[in-house]
């Protein structure tokens, strides 16, 4: 009889020990990284919210508008508000979830996996995601230095850039710096010079291809890269519903960004950006082949962990639509709240079919809580 209890104690102690190391189920082991990030804004311009929309190009398709994502209207804006998610979904996958919410609805901004154990340095990644082109299409708005995206962004990319269902392979290559190479292939209708607007296909894709570098000089960090899109077009006038270009389209981008750290959160960043598309038409009397470029330069100087300043400088090349010229300053009450004041003269609009320059000013208070991982650099 001792023995029997001797035996019964014995597998009830082992029971016991192997719940408390974790043999049974744990719903706070599975519970992922959850964050929620909200933007507002208070938005005084010189045009009317109606003149602004109603001036705008309905299509980007030459022209260069004057797109508004974000701070649309005079007065107080609820620009967005996010809400992500993250985990590890066992040793070979991680999962993302990114919800835009807006006065409009809710959309799916991102959601994908991510592969994590592939040889050779390989790295597979499938869903809904914002495409690795260029320097600032991956960064979702609350990353950006500025309130607003560049115009070239904006009419050659989409308010949203370039963010569709698709497979993203890329490889970290075994070299002394920091070099990737990447390859997408995105189903299409995200907008912006890759609408696919009418005359739709089935299993039609943009195909999106980029190779990175990154050098460290002294206390210096160079970024240099080249990006490069291409899909078919079938953009249509947004209000009267004609198909008004039709035919392949290419963007390149080169981006050259130079970051000098001065001690933990000082630093000074030199960031630019060139973009040019090549629209090549199957039916001139639908639309007329363009060929444009534009870029933007900035300078960002965070003088501490709460201060940081910018000024940036965009243009388009070819063509007289004039200049943009924004400058900004932060205030970070931490690392999970920012107030941003912001002042830009826009002489790239044009209302009724005249230019006219708007002066806008943008104060913007970004707040974020929860469990959000680090951007990269």
């Amino acid at each position: 009889m001792q023995k029997k209890l001797l035996l019964l104690s014995t597998l009830c102690a082992t029971l016991t020990l192997a719940g408390e190391s974790g043999g049974s189920f744990d719903q706070s082991k599975f519970i992922p990284d959850i964050s929620l990030i909200m933007d507002t804004s208070f938005v005084s311009r010189n045009v009317s919210n109606t003149d602004l929309e109603k001036s705008a190009p309905t299509s980007n398709y030459g022209e260069y508008g004057t797109f508004k994502e974000f701070n649309t209207n005079n007065g107080f804006n609820l620009n967005y508000a996010e809400l992500a998610m993250h985990s590890n979904v066992d040793q070979a996958f991680e999962l993302d979830g990114i919800f835009h919410h807006s006065t409009e609805g809710v959309e799916i901004e991102e959601a994908y996996f991510t592969t994590k154990a592939l040889p050779y340095s390989l790295k597979v990644k499938g869903g809904k995601f914002k495409s690795d082109f260029g320097r600032l299409n991956s960064q979702h708005a609350h990353v950006w230095d500025f309130a607003d995206a560049p115009l070239v962004y904006n009419s050659f990319l989409s308010p949203e850039g370039i963010n569709a269902p698709g497979v993203q392979f890329q490889w970290l290559a075994p070299t002394p710096w920091y070099m990737k190479l990447g390859f997408e292939a995105m189903q299409k209708g995200n907008g912006g010079t890759f609408a696919n607007d009418f005359d739709k296909k089935d299993g039609e894709a943009l195909y999106v291809g980029y190779l990175k570098n990154s050098f460290d000089i002294k206390d210096a960090s160079l970024l240099l890269g080249v990006s490069y899109a291409n899909g078919v077009s079938n953009i249509e006038d947004a209000e009267s519903a004609a198909a008004i270009y039709k035919g392949n389209s290419e963007v390149y981008g080169a981006d050259l960004s130079i970051k000098n750290y001065f001690n933990s959160y000082s630093f000074i960043n030199w960031q630019s950006e060139l973009l040019r598309r090549d629209m090549i038409s199957d039916d001139v009397t639908i639309g007329e082949d363009k060929k444009q470029s534009g870029y933007y330069t900035q300078l960002i100087y965070q003088m501490d962990e709460n201060w940081k300043a910018g000024l940036r400088y965009e243009d388009f090349l070819q063509d007289s639509y004039g200049a943009k010229t924004t400058v900004n300053a932060s205030y970070k009450t931490s690392e999970f709240a920012q107030l941003r004041l912001q002042y830009s003269y826009d002489e790239t609009f044009k209302m009724y079919g005249n230019k006219k320059a708007i002066d806008e000013i943008i104060l913007q208070l970004t707040f974020a809580i929860g469990a959000h991982g680090a951007h990269s650099f």
